[in-house]
């Protein structure tokens, strides 16, 4: 790994850490989107994997809502693992090169979405039969690229929550999600001595990010951080989108 490589890593992780200490989600679309103008897809999702996993175990168990929200969401959390093993397991090509462009219109939809703020109300009601169908879909999704982002994320922000539960809730079910994606590429063989060393380095840049964004958080409008961490997206998503032409 060259010096060039290393440094866009390090910054990547400690971008990602900024978002998630100010947001309480985006680290692995910011890690992923950045890391990609040095790595592979696949080695990527690799380096993501343990500090996404970390941040998210402090997140899932804060807060003191962790049981009721399993009760109300296990239905997404067990589909959404499971959309994750279908797809390592029938299509096999998770991290695939061509992967990378729909990582970006991915990130390009989301971020349209957010700035458009559009936000339907979803009863309480529907949540019965929609939580697995988005959890299926969001696993997926995950499968093909190591994202958790559409349709999960817009759902999330329509339904009705609280937004301490809301934290709570996205960080439960990155949590699952992420571990399903960690499992799904141990066994395609994705991790190597290499790749673990730097994932266990990226953590150090991911807390001081995470401390950064709680910092920022508190002290600029948040209104003002999400639009610019939306455009950064959107410009991410618009570069890694270009494969698919």
């Amino acid at each position: 790994m060259t010096v060039t490589q290393m440094l866009v890593i390090a910054g990547a992780f400690l971008a990602a850490g900024v978002a998630k200490g100010a947001l309480g989600m985006g680290l692995p679309l910011v890690a992923i989107g950045l890391m990609s103008f040095v790595l592979p897809l696949q080695d990527a999702l690799a380096l993501m994997v343990l500090p996404t996993l970390f941040t998210n175990v402090w997140q899932a168990i804060y807060g003191g809502q962790f049981a009721p929200l399993m009760r109300r969401f296990w239905p997404m959390t067990v589909t959404a693992v499971g959309g994750v093993f279908i797809v390592a397991v029938v299509f096999g090509d998770l991290g695939a090169p061509h992967a990378s462009g729909w990582v970006g219109a991915i990130l390009i939809a989301y971020a349209l979405l957010a700035l458009a703020a559009w936000r339907p109300k979803i009863p309480r009601l529907v949540e019965r039969w929609a939580n697995p169908l988005i959890g299926l879909a969001s696993g997926a999704v995950v499968g093909f690229t190591g994202v958790a982002a559409v349709p999960f994320l817009p759902y999330m922000q329509s339904i009705d929550i609280d937004r301490h539960g809301l934290v709570q809730a996205l960080g439960i079910q990155f949590l699952f999600m992420t571990g399903a994606l960690a499992l799904a590429l141990a066994w395609q063989g994705a991790f190597h001595l290499g790749n673990t060393i730097g994932a266990l380095a990226a953590l150090a840049p991911t807390m001081a990010g995470v401390w950064l964004g709680q910092k920022i958080r508190h002290s600029l409008s948040p209104e003002m951080f999400r639009r610019a961490f939306l455009l950064g997206m959107l410009a991410i998503g618009l570069h890694m989108a270009h494969a698919l032409l």
